[in-house]
């Protein structure tokens, strides 16, 4: 039964999108937007991950190479 009811609810989705193609064509637009805009913050995350890591590293050399030389005694 709830087959049935969900096949005829796709039906007249299907129905009522192809009397309409502007909508069809905006869902598509929006649909390709999102998935650019994922891409671009995936890729800004990524790379602000590298550039954290590639200043801890510096950080922790510099406070390495800064720190005074302890004489024995």
């Amino acid at each position: 039964m709830v087959l049935k009811e969900s096949a005829e609810a796709v039906s007249t989705i299907a129905d009522t999108m192809r009397s309409v193609p502007l909508a069809i064509a905006l869902l598509v637009v929006n649909c390709a937007f999102l998935a650019f805009a994922a891409y671009v913050l995936g890729e800004v995350s990524a790379n602000a991950s590298e550039r954290n890591k590639s200043q801890t590293e510096l950080i922790a050399l510099l406070a390495t190479k800064c720190m005074p030389i302890e004489k024995g005694g």
